[in-house]
């Protein structure tokens, strides 16, 4: 059995927070010196770039979720 990434979750988290691209990539760099723009959030978002631990979980406090829900899990 293995374990797959899915879906990237990002988008339908970060709208339930009403919280856009850039709000999300401003309170990214304000509460954490992380500097990532709207543009490369929209590549997460799409599954065409993934973050870095260091990120992700930057993301996730800031948005009030935790690391397993920015993704769907799959297991074959």
């Amino acid at each position: 059995m293995a374990l797959i990434l899915g879906e990237c979750l990002l988008r339908e988290i970060r709208e339930l927070k009403g919280m856009s691209q850039q709000e999300l990539s401003d309170k990214l760099f304000a509460n954490y010196g992380i500097s990532i723009s709207d543009t490369m959030i929209s590549k997460y978002e799409r599954g065409l770039k993934y973050p870095n631990p260091l990120v992700s979980r930057a993301i996730c406090k800031v948005l009030g979720c935790i690391e397993s829900e920015l993704y769907d899990f799959l297991e074959t």
